[in-house]
């Protein structure tokens, strides 16, 4: 089934370019200029993605993503931005928003974000029905609505979040190490990683999560103990 892509653009001439470019490989692409408007078309059917301008003039495009969390808390999304600031993609970040680009950007590389973002899906294996289950920490991940429980209540979680989070859980007992980490979860030739970042992540996520179950093999990687 093709991917449906929500562009959200008040730039027609860049937003005409971008949906030229991403139709090229394949996808169906609805633009509308309007952030209201955007709302109403997720509304009346769902999209694979929604990749939106920051600044508009009716509002932003990450309080407009808020609103489309609240009807699917696991939609993916991408905010381009002319003007890159840093409190910006924190706040971008915040409501798990999963790429902050500049427009600065060839369309070549946006839709090579595109691409990897409907097209890397990690292939679920060890688990019961559609769940990925650890007991010692009493969380659950959906991984058909790509949801988390943690005692039994939903947690928001990143894109990258919950990649890791499958990706410990699929392999409980095995060292991974970072390098591997990285070649999984990273499109390694448009993202330059420093294995230092996935550090930051699995530290982010077990103070989110409150999680013991996460242990470093010390210059290595990381497993999961269960």
């Amino acid at each position: 089934m093709t991917s449906r892509i929500l562009l959200v653009e008040d730039n027609d001439h860049y937003a005409n370019n971008l949906k030229s470019e991403i139709e090229k490989k394949g996808y169906e692409v609805t633009y509308v200029s309007s952030p209201v408007e955007a709302v109403a078309s997720y509304v009346k059917a769902p999209y694979d993605l929604v990749v939106s301008d920051y600044r508009m003039d009716e509002m932003d495009g990450i309080k407009m993503l808020s609103i489309l969390k609240g009807i699917n808390p696991a939609i993916r999304s991408i905010i381009l931005t002319a003007f890159p600031e840093e409190d910006i993609e924190l706040q971008a970040l915040e409501v798990s928003v999963d790429h902050y680009l500049s427009k600065d950007k060839s369309l070549n590389i946006t839709v090579k974000y595109i691409e990897d973002l409907l097209g890397k899906e990690i292939v679920q294996k060890g688990s019961v029905g559609s769940k990925l289950i650890s007991q010692e920490e009493n969380l659950v991940i959906d991984t058909q609505k790509r949801q988390v429980y943690k005692d039994n209540e939903l947690v928001e979680v990143t894109r990258k979040e919950y990649e890791l989070l499958v990706l410990f859980l699929e392999n409980k007992g095995v060292a991974l190490s970072r390098e591997e980490i990285a070649e999984k979860l990273w499109t390694i030739e448009i993202e330059n990683v420093e294995l230092r970042v996935i550090d930051g992540h699995v530290k982010r996520l077990r103070a989110k999560m409150g999680l013991f179950s996460i242990s470093s093999v010390r210059g290595f990687g990381y497993k999961w103990n269960e």
